[in-house]
């Protein structure tokens, strides 16, 4: 089969390292144009990222030392509500019983501090050594990135030639196509092949040929605008900053030498000059604009229609908060991988209907962040009449009784983005989930089962406070110096 990927962003380059890796028979060229730019100033990623690099084999120094990498242990919400918190999912907190999130339910029905969802050390910004040397790290500390945008476009580049990926730079002009069918793109000559993929982001170049439809989800999330802009970085922590600002919420993603930081807004509250002036005002200088971006939120009605399949921005933009974009990528190239090969109707429904689940998932978590108390603008104010959807409000209704499970969202496909132990950090963080509740129904649990959680949270504590510990910026350090 001959693939021809449209656009040489981040989604470009994924998906076609997943689908070589998948068929390496196949013929995969991506076709990108040097004149059309990157969005971000710098990308976050979910955990998904780890499950790329290992199914093609990239390895964590690598991903340091090329794309002015840091490590990510999670997402620091400050100013969102009486307390911040850090939406970090543990590794270590494993223990599930039919489905329930017992490790987590643990600690929420004691009453902890949302500050103790998740290793003290993570707020700190510590790496745990197994021991006092950094000279055989060869895992990393956590499963989540911050990247260069463009450092990492031009890893993923040479990383996709090196796997026999044909890269070429060109500017299609004109494309050809029959209702469900691209048949030839044009540019300084033609291109013709088997399947296409769209990964030219807003402009979705040859989906929107084919009669992809948006579905705006902006009657649930207000934001819409964003002004982006770099800062220098004098610190290296271990997580994105999303503090809450007077009509959005700003982000500020540490990467090697600097930070990408962006304001995300509701135009409809705020202006681009008066949102900079805001930044300005908290961070104490002034700033240069690097993009002003405006965007629906929302996803294609049908991301596969005939022989072409969107993905990434291409397919889907809810918005930064939750840093989907990579991991939902990821998500649909290994689906299509799972479907591509002698496809019929049934695989395109069947796909389609998996990737809308994948979205849907997103709206919700990213929704469920802006049920907060804060209250002191117009902006937070209006958050509370805006309508729930309908989802995540049945949802809502059945963790006023109980946690949430992997259940709640996994009835059409096991590659949503945010299972329950991501729902349950947030819902306690934000003061949604009531711990007598929670406490109840572990009681009718067996007891051995919530034993053997508490258990593990503390040896895992106890392990975590007896380890030799060093900072994140060192650990980064010592990686790009190992040869």
């Amino acid at each position: 089969m001959k693939i021809i990927i449209l656009g040489g962003g981040t989604a470009g380059f994924v998906t076609a390292l997943v689908l070589k890796h998948s068929y390496p028979g196949f013929s995969v060229s991506v076709i990108k144009s040097s004149g059309i730019g990157t969005i971000g100033v710098g990308e976050g990623t979910t955990d998904h990222w780890s499950e790329f690099m290992d199914f093609c084999q990239i390895s964590h120094a690598d991903i340091i030392r090329h794309c002015g990498a840091t490590f990510k242990s999670g997402i620091m919400f400050k100013d969102w509500c009486e307390n911040d918190y850090l939406h970090s999912v543990e590794n270590h907190f494993t223990e599930t019983y039919n489905g329930i999130p017992v490790s987590y339910g643990c600690l929420a029905a004691a009453r902890c501090h949302p500050r103790e969802m998740v290793p003290e050390v993570l707020w700190d910004s510590k790496v745990t050594l197994s021991d006092n040397t950094l000279d055989n790290i060869n895992t990393a500390p956590v499963n989540q990135y911050h990247f260069d945008t463009n450092l990492l476009a031009e890893f993923l580049e040479k990383i996709s030639i090196s796997r026999g990926i044909e890269v070429i730079d060109d500017t299609i002009v004109e494309i050809k196509h029959s209702d469900e069918e691209i048949t030839e793109i044009i540019g300084s000559r033609s291109y013709t092949a088997d399947f296409f993929i769209d990964c030219s982001g807003f402009s979705r170049s040859l989906i929107s040929k084919l009669g992809g439809e948006w579905k705006s989800y902006s009657k649930h999330l207000q934001v819409d605008s964003a002004i982006t802009f770099k800062t220098e970085n004098q610190d290296y922590p271990m997580w994105t900053l999303a503090q809450a600002m007077s009509s959005g919420w700003m982000f500020s993603i540490p990467v090697q030498g600097r930070k990408g930081n962006g304001y995300v807004y509701s135009s409809q509250h705020i202006s681009k000059d008066q949102a900079q002036a805001e930044v300005e005002a908290l961070l104490g200088k002034p700033v240069e604009i690097a993009k002003h971006i405006n965007f629906d939120p929302g996803k294609l009605d049908k991301t596969w229609i005939g022989n072409c399949v969107a993905i990434g921005l291409s397919s889907s933009f809810i918005e930064p908060l939750e840093a989907s974009s990579i991991g939902s990528t990821i998500q649909q190239a290994f689906l299509l991988s799972e479907y591509l090969y002698a496809y019929d109707e049934e695989d395109v429904f069947n796909y389609n209907l998996k990737v809308n689940s994948i979205f849907d998932n997103i709206r919700d978590f990213v929704f469920l962040h802006y049920i907060t108390p804060r209250e002191d603008t117009e902006f937070w104010r209006e958050q509370k009449q805006i309508e729930y959807p309908e989802q995540l409000n049945n949802n809502l209704l059945k963790w006023q009784k109980r946690l949430p499970t992997d259940k709640d969202f996994t009835s059409v496909t096991d590659r949503v983005l945010f299972l329950s132990p991501n729902f349950v950090i947030v819902l306690y963080s934000l003061g949604l989930l009531d711990s007598r509740t929670v406490k109840k129904q572990l009681s009718y649990l067996p007891a051995n089962i919530t034993q053997n959680a508490k258990q593990q949270l503390d040896t895992m504590k106890q392990a975590i406070d007896s380890t030799p510990k060093v900072s994140h910026e060192t650990v980064i350090n010592m990686i790009r110096d190992i040869e």
